[in-house]
């Protein structure tokens, strides 16, 4: 057998043959065991990196990656699709040491380059105006500022972009023949008291405008999908999971002890459903609300003492409920709520989805204009400030509220929003149900210490059979975090002052309008 050479390059044209064949002869060698896992790794990292067939790379949140340059498509290096893909390319076995050590090497030399983004559905630059959008699979159309759509492949001009490896890709038709309109009218959605059926589908086509200029939605909305059993939450999230991933999308249920299942999902994929989130589940608020504000998720890494790993949300997140457990007004306020009602008439569902499949390309071409026409737009426009929470949301609604000459509007749909929101928070809540019908007794609360209206509430909460906090503390807390709810749900202004001993006297009064309502 003649001396083996890591550095005679193989190239990519040879196949992985002659690389497996080389490995086998190091293995069968007599070289040291040491010097043989070396050699093995020069072998693999030759064809692998210093080849045509991709390069190693590392994002801001310290994950590595293998780009595959034929196949357009990111690995990540600690997941078991790349682990195949390493076996397929050397023909080593990931239970052999020479494996482990080659993988081990990947890692290192994704660690040690210089941080990318790495990105889901779109980027946008909006320096440029430029747009690069993905079509779910390895291809990507993009659009300079006034230009038009353009296809290209995920990768050109360093745009790379994390996806799904079952999606299927979608091709734009830009034929503005009204599909959007059509998939929004397939919602089942419900008037509510804040809230219209046709103000809903605009809050949602926002959205998912608002999806394709990820630079301007550091924090992100999360729509949620409420309603009884039977009245289409799941059925909407599959319509827009298949818009931008293909028929093989599958929402995602929920497990009280399974929230590294969550952080996986909104880390890794595209677009994620969360199905019936009706139980109590106890890290579910804490994870939405590091979602919307854009937070990394930290964790301990499996199998180590202290070692800390970090997890940047990438995927868009929708949830459905009939019984929504996730109240906490931190958390309401950064939901987008659409309420849905059971039909009369129910249609299969396989006609609906092949509606979606059909017009898909038509609906993607629509999304696709507005948001070229939307990106033009902001090259000279400063977005402002809102009286609204989600402040990303609300100047870029208004964005597009402006191209239409609507911006008056979209103000006052944010504020129809925020009641909604406020609806959401307090529905249910015992603190707001007492206050109420204290306020419509007596027309004003205190100025009263808080313990002592803890202690008066407690036994009306008792008398009603209601739930309500444990603690004098807890209650102070809860009231607190409720204030903003409990001035809009119930007309009225919350002052508090402080006293010595760390005492705190709450005063609620009814505006004046509310009085005025109250007399009548």
């Amino acid at each position: 057998m003649g001396a083996i050479n890591p550095h005679q390059p193989l190239g990519v044209d040879t196949g992985n043959r002659a690389l497996r064949e080389a490995i086998r002869d190091v293995a069968l060698s007599e070289h040291p065991a040491f010097d043989k896992r070396r050699i093995i790794r020069d072998l693999v990292q030759k064809v692998m990196l210093d080849s045509k067939m991709g390069f190693v790379c590392r994002t801001t949140d310290a994950r590595g990656f293998y780009f595959h340059k034929a196949e357009r498509r990111l690995y990540d290096l600690e997941q078991k699709p790349f682990q195949h893909l390493l076996s397929s390319v050397s023909g080593l076995s990931g239970t052999e040491t020479q494996f482990r050590f080659v993988l081990d090497s990947l890692q290192t030399e994704a660690a040690r380059t210089e941080a990318v983004e790495v990105h889901t559905a779109s980027f946008y630059d909006p320096q440029t105006g430029g747009l690069v959008i993905s079509d779910g699979a390895g291809g990507v159309w993009r659009r300079e500022r006034r230009g038009t759509w353009e296809p290209g492949y995920n990768g050109d001009e360093d745009v790379l972009f994390l996806t799904d490896s079952d999606a299927t890709p979608w091709e734009p038709r830009f034929t503005q023949d009204g599909a959007l309109k059509w998939l929004l009218n397939q919602l089942l959605l419900d008037n509510n008291a804040a809230l219209t059926c046709e103000e809903q589908k605009s809050l949602l086509a926002v959205w998912l405008l608002h999806n394709l200029f990820p630079a301007l939605r550091g924090t992100r909305v999360i729509p949620a999908f409420l309603g009884p059993q039977g009245s289409g939450k799941t059925s909407t999230m599959r319509i827009i999971g298949r818009l931008f991933c293909g028929a093989e999308f599958e929402v995602t249920g929920l497990s009280r002890d399974r929230e590294d299942a969550f952080v996986a999902a909104v880390s890794n994929r595209a677009i994620v459903g969360l199905d019936n989130a009706d139980s109590r589940i106890p890290w579910l608020e804490d994870a939405l609300a590091t979602y919307a504000t854009g937070h990394r998720y930290r964790r301990r890494r499996l199998y180590t003492t202290n070692e800390e790993a970090s997890y940047s949300p990438r995927a868009m997140l929708l949830l459905s409920s009939r019984d929504p457990q996730f109240r906490r007004p931190d958390v309401a306020e950064r939901l987008l709520p659409f309420h849905f009602k059971r039909p009369e008439n129910y249609q299969v569902e396989s006609v609906l989805f092949e509606g979606v499949m059909e017009r898909r390309g038509r609906i993607m071409g629509e999304l696709l204009t507005r948001a070229g026409g939307i990106a033009d737009s902001l090259s000279d426009l400063r977005l402002p400030a809102l009286k609204f929470r989600m402040a990303d949301f609300a100047s870029f609604g208004w964005a597009v509220a402006r191209s239409a000459q609507q911006e008056a509007g979209w103000e006052s749909l944010l504020s129809k929003l925020e009641r909604s929101q406020i609806q959401f928070a307090s529905e249910g809540d015992s603190l707001v149900i007492l206050l109420r019908s204290i306020l419509e007794d007596d027309g004003k609360i205190g100025p009263v210490d808080v313990g002592e209206l803890y202690r008066r509430c407690r036994v009306m909460a008792e008398g009603k059979s209601l739930p309500f906090p444990k603690s004098p503390q807890g209650f102070g807390k809860h009231l607190t975090n409720m204030k903003r709810v409990i001035e809009i749900e119930l007309g009225a202004r919350v002052t508090e002052e402080s006293a010595g001993g760390n005492r705190r006297y709450i005063t609620i009064a009814l505006s004046e309008l509310q009085k005025v309502q109250k007399l009548r």
